[in-house]
């Protein structure tokens, strides 16, 4: 009998913590390797222990996180700063509370005939051998088109026109089977599509845009936890408890990379360990140290997007600080 009695009292007390615990509803741009914060505050139970149930969602494209968040369907939204910026010039406000990666989350991958001769090329030698070429990426609209068109732009090409846009979503097996079957030369796939390319031999990096050699993309934002200004007035104390947890999340990352990597090898079961360790010494580039935001990179990012639109960027209104971790 008092075993029962002990039983129901700790069925209790899970139902009561559940019923306590405030909903979140966080949305993703893919499976992407970046956001492996989010992997681990999940798998660790950290969200839980701020108080929160997350219900996680992934969409394929920035434009659909930062639709998501726009809508207010979604509490939280992982999407690129660019987004955040090019929805300003619009005069639609959607607001980043916390740096996620301070650098593009992927490298311009290419095929053989791309990279002979191309190794010691500068960045722009390298972005006018792309005349011609058929580069993937995720999305149109997406973060990896927006680059690509910037550089294109700036070393003399048109996109499209001279580099023609393959839209193949964020899953790595379809950069891997297209690289193989020559339907591609080039693309900018979020990690770990990068690495089981270069692993299954039908490409290499030829841009690296995580280690900086493009210096547009080094210390800017690109990727974010953005909301709705709404959320902000009405759900602060939700956005703090978030914040915390990406915050504890990252702590994991970037202190503890054997951890990181065992936790990271659950969210990709069917990566070798090999694969794994090489996305996670990759990615671990672009995670920040600490997710605080400046004015100095929300110029940056602007500087190389140069969004058009009829309204002007007040740079302090598409980003706040004001709710991480004290």
């Amino acid at each position: 009998m008092k075993f029962v009695k002990a039983s129901v009292v700790a069925a209790s007390l899970v139902l009561a913590c559940s019923a306590s615990a405030e909903p979140v509803k966080i949305v993703n741009i893919g499976h992407g390797y970046f956001s492996g914060a989010l992997y681990v505050a999940k798998r660790e139970k950290l969200f839980e222990k701020y108080g929160l149930e997350p219900e996680i969602s992934f969409v394929q494209g920035g434009p659909l996180a930062l639709q998501a968040a726009l809508t207010k369907q979604a509490d939280v939204a992982i999407v690129s700063y660019e987004h955040i910026l090019t929805s300003a010039v619009q005069g639609k406000r959607v607001v980043a509370f916390f740096c996620v990666a301070n650098r593009p989350v992927n490298n311009i991958i290419a095929n053989d005939k791309l990279l002979k001769g191309a190794e010691k090329m500068p960045v722009a030698d390298k972005i006018k051998k792309l005349k011609g070429a058929r580069v993937a990426m995720p999305s149109s609209g997406g973060s990896g088109e927006k680059m690509l068109g910037v550089l294109a732009k700036k070393y003399g090409l048109t996109l499209p026109g001279d580099i023609s846009s393959v839209y193949l979503g964020a899953e790595a097996p379809s950069y891997v089977a297209a690289f193989q079957k020559d339907l591609i030369d080039a693309a900018l796939p979020f990690e770990p599509a990068g690495v089981l390319v270069q692993q299954g031999g039908a490409g290499k990096i030829y841009l690296n845009l995580m280690n900086g050699e493009a210096p547009e993309f080094r210390d800017i934002l690109f990727m974010t936890l953005a909301t709705h200004p709404d959320n902000m007035r009405d759900k602060p104390e939700l956005l703090r408890k978030v914040a915390a947890a990406f915050a504890d999340a990252v702590k994991i990352l970037k202190n503890d990379p054997k951890k990181g990597k065992e936790l990271m090898a659950l969210e990709y079961p069917s990566m070798t360990p090999e694969t794994n360790s090489q996305a996670y010494d990759i990615v671990s580039q672009i995670w920040p140290v600490s997710p605080k935001m400046s004015e100095a990179q929300a110029k940056a990012t602007f500087a190389y997007l140069q969004p058009e639109g009829p309204q002007k960027v007040d740079f302090p209104s598409t980003f706040t600080n004001d709710f991480l971790p004290k």
